[in-house]
């Protein structure tokens, strides 16, 4: 490559930099100040809040008079274990009707254990059951989602160390 050649590229090199981070925004002259569509799609969704719950065998409310009771299967430890949520109406029967989600993970580690949420199974006594993989000591915590009729009623979440 001769020398002309180099600053030829090198120019270009230039200009592609420069393009890469200006403002651009298509349909909008007057720069009103509106979002372009790169940074509405890159806008980050607000973190949705989980509420401290009690320990595990306690009543948990989770709105119109209706609560939860959460628990494991035996004490965590590595390996799995069975989470266990009963979700109660206010009259204290059995409410099978909701969905159930848990995302597991380690708060210290966000983004390297998470599940996602998980969907629970339903059991013929109306619990509902989900194993939690635990793949290393530390603190872990699990995040509980209940939904009814699809919408959320109600977010919380325990942590607790293996």
């Amino acid at each position: 490559m001769n020398r002309g050649q180099g600053i030829f590229t090198f120019l270009l090199f230039l200009l592609a930099l420069a393009l890469a981070y200006s403002p651009l925004q298509a349909g909008d002259p007057e720069g009103d100040g509106s979002k372009t569509a790169a940074e509405a799609v890159a806008a980050p969704e607000a973190e949705p809040v989980f509420a401290a719950m009690p320990k595990p065998g306690k009543k948990v409310p989770i709105g119109n008079g209706g609560y939860l009771i959460y628990g494991f299967d035996k004490k965590p430890r590595l390996g799995p274990v069975i989470l266990k949520v009963e979700v109660h109406t206010p009259d204290g029967n059995r409410d099978t009707s909701v969905e159930v989600l848990v995302d597991s993970g380690m708060p210290s580690m966000r983004g390297a254990h998470e599940t996602g949420d998980r969907p629970c199974k339903l059991s013929r006594k109306g619990d509902y059951l989900l194993p939690v993989d635990i793949v290393m000591p530390g603190d872990w915590e699990i995040r509980l989602t209940v939904k009814k009729d699809g919408q959320v009623v109600f977010r919380g979440s325990h942590g607790f160390d293996v």
